[in-house]
């Protein structure tokens, strides 16, 4: 139940969020159209930059499609020569995708550019906002971590 202002404040944090997300985001989706991507291969694409290796029924999960589905992504971003699949050495029925050295360059292109955007942020900022702003994001993150851990909770009594 909100308390005081904080209906206003999720409010307010809700609009903010939605103009970072367009602002921030919205700019990448020029950088991937010249690799002809749907957003499934893009997700699939960074979250393997972000985990590493994984297992194809992982990705499945975390793109939240059926393992058929998933499979078809997987198939477009090795064609791209985006990904490539391997075998578990300790389960060949396994298969397990990683970026390939080409899918590993668009991840580190994508990531710079957001950096350089960032820096530029900052550079507006004085260095007390931006501590505050730091602070902020490293506070919803911890919020987010939380959050999911209590619906991987919910999800695995059900």
């Amino acid at each position: 139940m909100p308390k005081d202002n904080s209906g206003e404040l999720i409010e307010r944090l809700v609009e903010a969020v939605k103009y970072l997300h367009l602002q921030l985001h919205t700019r990448h989706l020029d950088e991937w159209e010249g690799l002809d991507m749907t957003i499934p291969q893009i997700k699939t694409l960074v979250m393997l930059g972000h985990t590493g290796p994984l297992r194809m029924g992982s990705i499945a999960v975390y793109l939240g499609r059926a393992l058929s589905a998933t499979t078809t992504v997987v198939d477009r971003l090795v064609e791209k020569g985006l990904v490539d699949r391997i075998s578990d050495p300790d389960d060949r029925r396994v298969v397990i995708c990683r970026l390939s050295d080409e899918g590993q360059a668009a991840i580190e292109v994508f990531w710079q550019n957001e950096r350089e955007r960032l820096q530029l942020l900052a550079d507006i900022l004085t260095p007390k906002q931006l501590q505050t702003v730091v602070e902020g994001v490293e506070t919803i993150r911890w919020a987010d971590e939380e959050a999911m851990k209590a619906l991987a909770a919910m999800r695995s009594s059900d």
